[in-house]
């Protein structure tokens, strides 16, 4: 008979023992993975510029309202998303260019002409509004084809043949107008009441719906899809992208025909709410736009930079305008606090990067 001490375990014995040892092996790695997971969450929130932009928006928001109540109200809120509308849909197609490594800056005189041109068209020829919207859309594309093959073809740096386009743009506008303002007519007609109208039952502008949807597919694209990849290739490294099977030219052409469709689109669009246009329509909004873009965080020299960033840039320099207003403060002063809410920003975005960097190798 054998001793009890010497008895040979069982086999439940052994898989229990064995099953012991392997989760004293496991629970390192776990606690390893999760390490992983928390630094990876840290880096996420401290180095977002969408949501130090997104703490900007707040803090703009509670400090006008503390300095007047009735900014919070919702005549003010719809104001807000109303200047907000025609900002945020020109800076879609803006990201894709900057980050692309490009700039536009005659997009604030295609959204004018092709504003003035909607005018004409509908008002002073009589054609259809929706008819005249499409070939102004068309036009605006146009302006934007041509201003990629100045850059992808012939070689012009995009400032220099975006600035060229800006002064043919806004002579054109001048020579269809003579300098004075169109006004529409027929407003019951129903591209009017569309424009200026709300989703039914509700209070919210249609052009504001409008933006959102293009919001959504713009930030898809970008951010979820092959072109958008090639996107912040191009803009990141061009000679990178192009070893590695990216046509730069093509995306850079792609970006520049976005951008000028949705200045035209955008253009249509404001004309059929305010129901006017100026003979200067859209002078200085190349320079909101640009800044609605780099306050978001898109880098200046490209592959860097976000649709939704670009959206909540778009929502700062907004808030901006009502808010000095409510406050207030001379309307002269909005350039002065825009400039320096732009420098804060891009401050905050610096030390929030500096910050993640820190927590990180805390963390490591």
């Amino acid at each position: 008979m054998m001793d009890a001490a010497h008895t040979p375990p069982d086999r439940y014995q052994l898989a229990e023992e064995a099953l012991t040892e392997a989760l004293e092996q496991e629970e390192p790695e776990a606690q390893a993975s999760g390490q992983t997971r928390a630094r990876r969450l840290l880096q996420w929130m401290l180095g977002s510029r969408e949501l130090a932009t997104l703490a900007v928006c707040i803090l703009l928001f509670a400090l006008f309202t503390a300095g007047n109540p009735r900014y919070a109200s919702v005549n003010i809120i719809l104001d807000i998303a109303r200047r907000l509308t025609p900002i945020a849909l020109l800076a879609i197609g803006m990201t894709f260019l900057m980050v692309s490594g490009e700039l536009d800056i005659s997009i604030g005189a295609n959204f004018g002409f092709c504003s003035i041109l909607l005018g004409q068209l509908a008002s002073e020829q009589h054609h259809d509004p929706w008819l005249s919207m499409v070939i102004v859309v068309l036009v605006g594309l146009a302006i934007g084809t041509i201003n990629g093959l100045a850059v992808t073809l012939v070689g012009l740096p995009s400032f220099i043949a975006t600035l060229g386009m800006l002064a043919a743009l806004r002579g054109l506008g001048n020579a269809l107008t003579g300098g004075v303002g169109t006004y529409a007519k027929d407003t019951e007609q129903s591209f009017y009441t569309f424009m200026s109208g709300t989703l039914p039952g509700t209070r919210i502008p249609n052009s504001f719906t409008i933006m959102l949807v293009c919001l959504l597919i713009g930030a898809l694209v970008l951010g979820k899809t092959k072109f958008g990849s090639d996107v912040y290739a191009t803009g990141g490294n061009v000679e990178a992208a192009r070893n590695n099977g990216i046509d730069t030219r093509r995306t850079k052409l792609i970006c520049f025909m976005l951008t000028g469709l949705l200045g035209g689109l955008t253009g249509a669009m404001q004309f059929g709410w305010v129901q006017y246009s100026p003979g200067n329509s859209g002078i200085g909004f190349e320079l909101q736009v640009i800044a609605a873009a780099i306050i978001g965080g898109v880098g200046l020299f490209g592959g860097r930079g976000t649709v939704i960033g670009s959206f909540l840039g778009g929502v700062i320099l907004s808030m901006l305008t009502s808010g000095l207003i409510m406050i207030g403060v001379k309307d002269y002063w909005d350039g002065v606090l825009s400039g320096l809410v732009i420098v804060a920003t891009v401050g905050l975005d610096l030390l929030v990067r500096r910050g993640a960097a820190r927590a990180l190798e805390q963390a490591a």
